[in-house]
């Protein structure tokens, strides 16, 4: 890796964003964000002096990381998993038992509370909003809500979840790189992350006693048959034991593929056709899924070049005072994830120089685990580009964009982290 130490290699990541911004603006989204992306990636190209093949090389490098081949198949598995469940009629199914028991007038907390717990339970962001964004968008229908809505909430959801897990790769990436003990770590981050959940709860409560909801949310739909369900079950018992979330959609896909063809909807060759056709049949998904290849190659690039190392050394030299130290944990891991869009990433990055900075001035290692990874969940969770977003946007036909306004967990916790690095000032 090259260390230029150059503010100007950074600049190919201000570049994609720019641009990402101004289509979403001034065009409304009509400028491909996959386009605006290659602009950058060609420009990044032009910032350093190699041979073209091996600054190809370079860029697959960072494509071909585990974690964002992990994420591409769980976009292709939950595409196909979305696809068939509701050709069994197992996504109408989700949606009307949730709705039999969420009451209509706790509609908006309850569902977060049921995202959250999912969430938690599982340790994995994308794995929820994948299985937890169809039943959304099936809900903001029934009840005559903004899908948006419903999208943020799930989102919100996923982040508790993935910040709080004791599996969540963020959980162990930040425990680890700070040698704290997952046990402290949690305690730590429970906290910070209930008041932020309340406030939550409370707002969305609020929110859903302003809303007027269709008169038919009054009743009890009719269930269909409950073993349609059995796969989103699957989901939730075998991720909270442990297996790999790829593992579990692949295993999801084969039973909703197998109560499918129990029941009559469709034949053996049939499944096999929709399988395919799952994730085929979203021109929206495939976008995604290219978008996030090509910014995990220009986020590798930024890197080797020494964007990320000339943010890391420039806030370290800021560093006074305790306070100060906590703000400069923050903002590290904040542009880190901003610029790779990848929170377990930008944690493996910032964890190690957050360490230093917390021993130089005394910072429990405990709280710079919790510094580091709610600050890279806020970060993931608002990013109109990062995965998260660029899913639940595609699964429920929205823009990514369109769903920040509904973020409200995120923001519920920036304002408690914010407030507890002002109480540790206070304190001096």
């Amino acid at each position: 890796m090259q260390r230029t130490n150059n503010l100007l290699q950074l600049s190919p990541f201000f570049l994609f964003v720019s641009l990402f911004i101004v289509s979403t603006i001034w065009f409304d989204g009509q400028f491909s964000a996959v386009a605006s992306c290659m602009i950058a990636i060609i420009y990044a190209f032009m910032l350093f002096k190699k041979p073209l093949n091996e600054k190809i090389g370079i860029f697959l490098t960072g494509t071909a990381q585990p974690t964002i081949l992990a994420m591409t198949f769980i976009f292709i598995l939950s595409g196909a998993f979305t696809y068939i469940l509701q050709k069994i009629g197992a996504t109408e199914c989700a949606i009307n038992l949730g709705l039999c028991i969420i009451p209509a007038q706790f509609v908006l907390p309850g569902f977060f509370i049921l995202v959250s717990f999912f969430a938690t339970a599982i340790g994995s962001s994308m794995g929820t909003i994948a299985a937890f964004v169809p039943i959304a968008l099936g809900m903001s229908s029934k009840l005559g809500l903004a899908p948006e809505l419903l999208a943020g909430i799930t989102v919100s959801g996923a982040m508790l979840g993935d910040n709080l897990s004791v599996i969540s790769d963020t959980t162990i990436a930040a425990a680890q790189t700070t040698g704290s003990n997952m046990t402290d770590k949690l305690k730590a981050n429970i906290v910070l992350v209930i008041p932020a959940f309340l406030m939550t709860l409370a707002w969305l409560t609020y929110l859903n006693y302003g809303l007027t909801l269709q008169a038919e949310t009054a009743l009890c739909y009719q269930l269909c048959d409950v073993i349609k369900i059995l796969p989103y079950i699957l989901v939730f018992v075998l991720t909270a034991l442990g297996l790999d979330v790829i593992g579990v959609l692949v295993l999801a896909i084969v039973a909703a593929a197998a109560i499918g063809i129990m029941h009559g909807n469709f034949t053996v060759l049939q499944a096999s056709q929709l399988i395919t056709e799952g994730f085929t049949a979203s021109p929206g998904l495939q976008e995604v899924l290219i978008l996030v290849l090509f910014i995990a190659g220009l986020s590798h690039i930024v890197e080797y070049n020494g964007g990320v190392h000339y943010l890391v050394e420039h806030i370290g030299r800021c560093v006074k005072t305790k306070s100060g130290a906590e703000w400069a944990i923050t903002a590290l891991t904040f542009l880190i994830n901003a610029a790779v869009a990848i929170n377990t990433i930008a944690i493996l990055v910032a964890g190690p120089i957050a360490k230093q900075i917390g021993d130089k001035f005394k910072i429990a290692p405990k709280r710079v685990a919790c510094l580091l990874d709610i600050t890279a969940c806020i970060c993931q969770g608002i990013l109109p580009y990062a995965p998260q977003l660029l899913l639940a946007g595609s699964l429920a036909h929205v823009s990514g964009v369109s769903i920040m306004p509904y973020l409200h967990y995120q923001y519920a916790i920036a304002l408690v982290l914010v407030c507890s690095i002002a109480h540790t000032a206070c304190k001096r």
